[in-house]
């Protein structure tokens, strides 16, 4: 596993063909090849070991973590991939905690809220509910199923809505058109009692930001929900922007599963120490140009690329790894 997370950071792939050619020594590219399918194939990984290790690098803030549910997807010949993943937010930028990939019926479409139960499952394996700042949610993940077991867990949400969405026989977008305050007191909705909160936007498709929440309202409900780009940034991270994570040829589910436990801890040390090193050097403008994941992401490369050379800066980085933690903010 850590030749696996060591070759993804060399290489910036996932394709395990690149990531064997990438190590030197005397095994041929195959036999390194047929090591790493084999770890895929037979390799009993806990993922919620490996959940507890990027936990154990990420402090707690002070109101509990806010985490972000979203799902990415991308087609591999006529095979749909989606991956249902949950991030926790440090600075801008979400760390994923917990995954699971859908089964090819989904295809472009929704998860179930079963599916979503599963992996807040796995999460809460790791993480106490009372622990749980908020879950910010776009609009496909409505469901009043789905709603009711997040607030019998006592799980604080927040989740965009359509502006097509009834309340109490109006549409909610008719609703906010009206004078007057909107969010003093909940609102039913889906049967639920939740607060409504809107904001008019521009500059997109959507002239309007709604969202409901069992717990927050207003001016705090919208600007907690802003964070959810965070979870954006980080798929943008792990695929084209990063380690390309569309470049593998894995389809099988169990498999996937595996690779993105391997990636998370890849993409969590190399966001994490970009966030270390703007503490610990002195920022020039070419520095503060770069994001947080290619500060990280370059930083460790020279020193894989250049053991000899990089000692300090690598027992400097090793000693992170083993008894740090990631700044909350830079």
């Amino acid at each position: 596993m850590i030749a696996l997370v060591q070759g993804i950071v060399r290489t910036r792939c996932v394709n395990l063909t690149l990531i064997s050619s990438a190590f030197k020594g005397d095994a041929e590219n195959q036999s390194i090849y047929r090591r790493f399918q084999r770890f895929f194939k037979e390799f009993d990984l806990p993922v919620a070991d490996v959940a507890r290790v990027i936990l154990s690098k990420i402090p707690k803030p002070a109101k509990g973590h806010v985490l972000c549910m979203d799902r990415t997807n991308w087609q591999l010949g006529k095979r749909h991939i989606n991956i249902l993943t949950v991030g926790i937010l440090v600075g801008k930028v979400c760390i994923p905690i917990a995954w699971k990939v859908l089964p090819q019926s989904t295809k472009k479409g929704n998860s179930n809220f079963r599916q979503r139960i599963a992996v807040m499952e796995c999460l809460l394996e790791v993480i106490d509910a009372h622990d749980i700042r908020v879950l910010l949610m776009d609009r496909e993940f409505l469901g009043e199923e789905w709603l009711n077991w997040l607030d019998e867990r006592d799980i604080a949400f927040i989740l965009r809505i359509k502006k097509n969405t009834l309340i109490s026989g109006v549409p909610v977008a008719d609703l906010c058109s009206k004078p007057g305050p909107k969010t003093a007191k909940k609102q039913k909705i889906w049967g639920r009692e939740l607060y409504l909160s809107h904001k008019k936007i521009g500059g997109g498709r959507e002239s309007d930001l709604l969202v409901v929440s069992n717990r927050d309202c207003g001016k705090e409900a919208l600007e907690l929900y802003r964070l959810r780009w965070g979870i954006e940034l980080l798929f943008s991270h792990l695929k084209k922007r990063g380690f390309d994570l569309e470049s593998t040829h894995m389809t099988d589910s169990k498999k996937l599963e595996k690779l993105m436990a391997v990636l998370s801890l890849s993409f969590l040390y190399t966001y994490g120490w970009g966030l270390q090193l703007r503490l610990l050097k002195k920022q020039t403008k070419a520095l503060a140009r770069k994001s947080d994941f290619r500060y990280g992401f370059e930083a460790i490369l020279r020193i894989l690329l250049n053991p000899n050379e990089m000692n300090d800066r690598a027992e400097e980085f090793f000693d992170w790894v083993e008894h740090g933690t990631i700044p909350l903010s830079s």
